[in-house]
């Protein structure tokens, strides 16, 4: 009975369009992508749906290296084109890298500054400090800091684990006037958005002092409650949108893939319209990601 009630009601849907002898007329002429609603087929085109394995990368892909004044850094996300991604994870546009940056037990950074980088930092795993401006500032799980161009600042790990941090460097365009001071917060200090895209909690940070970015961006740190899942959308042109796992490991809708996201590992929603992502919590336990809004389609 239920398979003749479905025939049915999608013959009666059908109906209208069989009346006037043709088919719904189509939005576009060029072809659809197959999670198009009125595709012509909906098995997946490899030629014409957008290719979101260059999405995603975690940095468990990349080679360490030594930067910001002793970090052992390791790139997740790198400049390039997010349309045409020339390599996995070369899709920034207006942020120059996004990436894994560890700090050994035991030691510290040298004092570094740059005139013309910015860099955020989120400690995701153990304690330290930093030292900047004659201040001395404890960090652990949940702070984050803000280095503006041209302030000196120095990281120090007096634990026996690692100090680690998911970096976001920015790049100041001139005539940019930063600000003096770095910025410290913790998203522990906010009070929740609760049922934005259905399912996701978003704290911001509480900062000492606002952060001044050269780009139109924000951070936030985003919970899915146990067994639930986002709303699927799409995001178009200056959006420059990143996730990355924190904690848990959830299933992720990219385009018509889905995959498995693990803590550390980020993606970019390609800002063509055509790629829809939800994140899902098919588990019993909450989980945590950090959200990256570069909003340049809503600047004025």
């Amino acid at each position: 009975m239920k398979r003749v009630l479905i025939v049915l009601v999608g013959a009666a849907l059908l109906a209208p369009a069989l009346a006037f002898g043709q088919a719904p007329t189509k939005l576009t002429v060029e072809p659809d992508p197959s999670f198009a609603e009125d595709a012509l087929s909906n098995h997946r085109h490899p030629g014409l749906d957008t290719n979101v394995d260059l999405y995603i990368n975690h940095w468990r892909n990349s080679a360490p290296y030594e930067g910001h004044g002793g970090f052992i850094e390791r790139d997740i996300l790198t400049t390039g084109d997010p349309l045409a991604p020339p390599r996995r994870g070369a899709v920034l546009k207006y942020i120059k890298a996004y990436k894994r940056a560890a700090l050994e037990p035991r030691s510290g950074t040298r004092p570094f500054k740059s005139p013309d980088e910015q860099i955020f930092l989120y400690i995701c795993g153990g304690s330290g400090r930093v030292e900047s401006g004659g201040k001395s500032i404890v960090l652990g799980d949940g702070t984050a800091v803000f280095i503006p161009a041209g302030v000196e600042a120095r990281f120090i790990n007096p634990t026996d684990g690692f100090l680690e941090t998911i970096m976001v460097v920015e790049g100041t365009p001139a005539g940019f006037v930063p600000g003096k001071t770095i910025s410290v917060g913790d998203y522990h200090d906010s009070v929740p958005n609760i049922g934005m895209h259905w399912a996701h909690i978003g704290r911001g940070f509480g900062w000492d002092a606002p952060p001044k970015f050269a780009n139109p961006v924000g951070f936030a740190i985003v919970s899915i409650d146990k067994f639930d899942i986002a709303q699927p959308h799409v995001h178009g042109p200056g959006c420059e949108e990143v996730w990355c796992q924190l904690k848990g490991t959830s299933l992720l809708l990219f385009g018509n893939r889905l995959f498995h996201q693990e803590p550390g590992e980020a993606f970019l929603i390609p800002p063509n319209r055509k790629v829809p992502h939800s994140s899902i919590n098919a588990t019993d336990e909450p989980m945590l990601w950090l959200y990256m809004g570069n909003r340049h389609d809503h600047a004025k």
